[in-house]
């Protein structure tokens, strides 16, 4: 099971901890429907960029 209060404190990501767990059963859900396609993706398949604030504001 994800920590979602670790998750968000490690990415500086500013959300009250009672905004996180109001939607950590929605990510847990998520979690669950996503996670098992991993396996699915090919090798050469590019992965996701996350970008942060900073990057897309960066001048």
């Amino acid at each position: 099971m994800t920590d979602w209060h670790a998750l968000a404190r490690a990415r500086a990501l500013d959300i009250p901890d009672e905004a996180v767990t109001r939607i950590a059963p929605a990510l847990d859900g998520l979690h669950s429907a996503f996670h098992p396609l991993l396996d699915k993706l090919a090798i050469d398949v590019e992965p996701a960029i996350t970008l942060s604030e900073g990057a897309l504001t960066a001048k």
